[in-house]
């Protein structure tokens, strides 16, 4: 087989419906975004971040784009198609 003749990966139809996806995802995504604010903050507060001005730029600026990645892959699985167009 040539590149232009590669064969289509055969469609699975999704299990959810888009819309009952959007949904649940945008659930999920307000608790992770509450629940992981609250758990940046305590874990803040209750130990021991320095006083060091750097340092604790640092810790809010890992925390502050960690949540990206789990809010990426919710993202991602809401937004896969229905039906192959």
């Amino acid at each position: 087989m040539t590149d232009m003749q590669m064969p289509k990966k055969p469609f699975r139809k999704p299990w959810l419906p888009m819309r009952l996806r959007k949904l649940i995802g945008l659930v999920a995504m307000l608790a992770l975004i509450i629940f992981y604010a609250l758990l940046v903050m305590t874990v803040a507060v209750t130990t021991s971040v320095p006083d060091n001005k750097a340092i604790e730029f640092t810790y809010y600026l890992i925390t502050g784009i960690a949540w990206v990645l789990p809010a990426g892959a919710i993202i991602y699985w809401m937004q896969r198609p229905d039906e192959e167009e």
